[in-house]
């Protein structure tokens, strides 16, 4: 069974390519949704996250509130480095563990990585292909604006902290355009699909 990585940048709608390839079949291992497991209290990046960022990264009942988090790293370098080297570890960690559950019980038609730093990470070494999804810069700052009630200057901030279009392109072994509609979209899926 083929693992396929699964990436781009913030806003260009992976989250929406994910959930078309899992309704045709595939089994998602979802990266930001093990980021927010292993940072839950109690898990392994919590403590190291507390300890670099101190309490006041820290919601009334203990719990780390990721939006502050996030406004911080994604305006310092230094301190984005340090959150991706801690959770990347546990992330990987966890996704090996869920591709070899799904590749035992084997009745996908394909394991897709939805990881936005996936060569950050290093978890194209695990993949057959990587697909990137792409989207216009303005309509990734639209979109996350929207999802994350932020400014368009935080918007763009996060955007510049990571890769840009060429290398995300250059690393890639198919691109699918996510800048016009969902019709659009699905057509490339499917015959992204028919490639493995």
């Amino acid at each position: 069974m083929k693992v396929i990585g699964l990436t781009g940048g913030t806003g260009s709608g992976k989250s929406v390519v994910s959930g078309l390839l899992e309704k045709a079949g595939a089994v998602i291992v979802d990266a930001d949704k093990i980021s927010r497991e292993i940072m839950e209290i109690g898990k392994p990046a919590y403590q190291e996250i507390v300890c670099y960022f101190g309490d006041g990264i820290l919601q009334q009942d203990g719990c780390i509130f990721r939006k502050k988090l996030g406004e911080i790293v994604f305006q310092d370098a230094e301190k984005l480095a340090f959150l991706n080297k801690c959770t990347h570890k546990y992330i990987a960690q966890e996704m090996e563990k869920q591709i070899a559950h799904a590749k035992a019980e084997n009745q996908a038609i394909c394991i897709v990585l939805d990881a936005p730093l996936l060569f950050e990470a290093g978890l194209e070494k695990i993949c057959d292909a990587v697909w990137v999804v792409y989207a216009a810069e303005n309509v990734r700052v639209s979109r996350i604006m929207q999802r994350d009630g932020i400014s368009e200057e935080l918007a763009k901030a996060r955007i510049a902290n990571q890769k840009t279009w060429a290398e995300y392109q250059s690393l890639s072994d198919l691109v699918l355009d996510n800048s016009q509609d969902t019709t659009h979209l699905q057509k490339q899926v499917e015959k992204a699909l028919q490639t493995i």
